[in-house]
């Protein structure tokens, strides 16, 4: 009997162990069946995809699948134009914010421009601003009463910038009027005052500059401003969106201590950079930085002049060029006596 057990694997019970095994089996071969018939019920009858109909021509296609605007094809450059750096080498007058009108200053508005060419002027300063569109508009400032409806707690659109006449009456412009008014003044440099030094709003500034300048065409014409720049940072930005044919490092924004020794770091700066000259304030000029700047191979002006026999004593004085409201080539040509009594108050920064 002993044997018997050992031969078995599960002893007395090996039998009864086998009997359950099969009748497991056959319960899942069972059931297997059942659940393969079940998902073929359930299986819907494969049909072709159904094709939706093409949109008719007359229906508005979707904004997020509207192709983006291309750029306009590339203007070539005409030949023999003069760069910025080139033609403001050549003047002695930058005309600030596009120039006066009648009493009123940096308008930068374009009945200013006309006048201010009419009398000679080629170098001109436009003061730039972001709308709340993030669009560069030419505005010196957002203060209250130039434009109804607009003021520093109500920012415009392009397009509500555009449609409000300064004071009424004169002609504002956009970053693209500008380019075009270029285009059709082949003759004029224009120096930016973009009024930041953070680096975020300088690249909003740049990057929109740029934008226009290629959706029109005239990327060319970038090479006829010559740009302001406040700090090493702003430089860098700037720089960085498109190297411009030339840079001014002007220094109220940062601040100017007045000595000679800060005068000299930020000639050095230039000198190292490329960038063509220094800007300061009138008030704040000293002969000595004018032979600190010749040191360096830097030119030097001062802002902002209207009185006219100063203009003359800061050129005679190592100065290379005056931001002026008012002031024209012609005022330099006509004799000191006879422009007696004629002088100006001194404008905005």
């Amino acid at each position: 009997m002993a044997d018997f057990y050992k031969k078995k694997p599960f002893g007395p019970y090996t039998s009864f162990v086998y009997l359950l095994l099969v009748i497991a089996a056959l319960e899942f071969i069972g059931l297997a069946g059942v659940l393969a018939s079940d998902s073929q019920a359930r299986e819907p009858a494969r049909t072709e995809p159904v094709q939706e109909p093409l949109a008719s021509s007359e229906e508005a296609m979707p904004e997020w699948l509207e192709p983006a605007e291309k750029a306009a094809e590339e203007k070539q450059k005409p030949e023999g134009e003069l760069t910025g750096p080139e033609i403001l080498a050549r003047e002695q007058v930058i005309t600030h914010g596009l120039g006066a009108v009648g009493q009123r200053t940096v308008l930068n508005c374009l009945e200013g421009f006309q006048a201010m060419y009419e009398q000679g002027v080629r170098v001109f300063e436009a003061d730039l601003r972001l709308t709340s569109d993030q669009q560069v508009v030419l505005r010196h400032d957002w203060r209250k009463g130039w434009q109804r409806g607009i003021r520093e707690t109500s920012i415009p659109t392009l397009e509500e910038f555009l449609q409000a006449p300064i004071l009424g009456k004169y002609t504002p412009l956009s970053f693209k009027d500008l380019l075009l008014l270029m285009e059709e003044y082949p003759d004029v440099c224009i120096v930016t005052d973009s009024k930041f030094m953070e680096a975020e709003f300088v690249r909003l500034q740049f990057d929109a500059m740029a934008a226009d300048a290629a959706e029109l065409g005239l990327s060319y014409l970038l090479d006829r401003f010559v740009v302001q720049i406040y700090s090493p940072l702003m430089f860098q930005v700037a720089d960085s969106v498109h190297h411009f044919a030339g840079y001014i490092y002007t220094l109220y924004l940062e601040g100017f201590d007045g000595t000679e020794d800060t005068f000299r770091r930020k000639a050095a700066f230039c000198a190292e950079n490329g960038i063509l000259g220094i800007t300061i304030d009138q008030a704040l000029w000293n002969s000595v930085y004018g032979d600190i700047a010749a040191e360096y191979g830097l030119t030097v002006y001062t802002h902002t002049v209207n009185e006219l026999e100063r203009a003359r004593q800061l050129l005679e004085d190592g100065v290379s060029g005056v931001y002026t409201d008012r002031l024209t080539p012609g005022d330099f040509e006509t004799p000191a006596a006879e422009n007696a009594g004629n002088d100006t108050e001194k404008g905005d920064a």
